[in-house]
């Protein structure tokens, strides 16, 4: 029950992350980028006892790329992500962008663990 809680907070969070993306200069990119685990949360959410091999691979899958992108967007100086003066530096945006990855990673490694620690309920 709590992981479904928290898909659905996490699928709205990443919409809003999606959304708040169009000002972006490559919304192209990151609306994408934020909305598939919006979906993969849907669906997490959506699931009750079953433990979808599919399901299982894409998360794994999918958590690996976004843990790898947050690696490579990592600043070569961190300077934090600026909230109160804005966007100064590049290290800033990509510190922003390395960490919204890195919360994604951490995200779908959880629906990951979580199904696939749960018991298999065969129909």
């Amino acid at each position: 029950m709590a992981i479904r809680v928290f898909a659905i907070i996490m699928a709205l969070a990443f919409v809003a992350s999606a959304v708040v993306q169009y000002n972006d200069p490559d919304p192209h990119l990151w609306i994408p980028i934020y909305l598939f685990p919006a979906i993969l949360s849907v669906i997490v959410w959506r699931i009750k006892d079953q433990r979808p091999a599919l399901l299982m691979s894409v998360l794994l899958v999918a958590s690996l790329f976004y843990f790898a992108g947050a690696i490579y967007q990592w600043p070569a100086h961190w300077e934090g992500v600026a909230l109160r003066n804005g966007m100064k530096t590049v290290n800033i945006e990509e510190g922003r962008e390395s960490l919204g990855l890195g919360l994604v990673f951490v995200t779908l490694f959880i629906y990951w663990l979580v199904l696939h620690f749960r018991p298999h309920v065969r129909r």
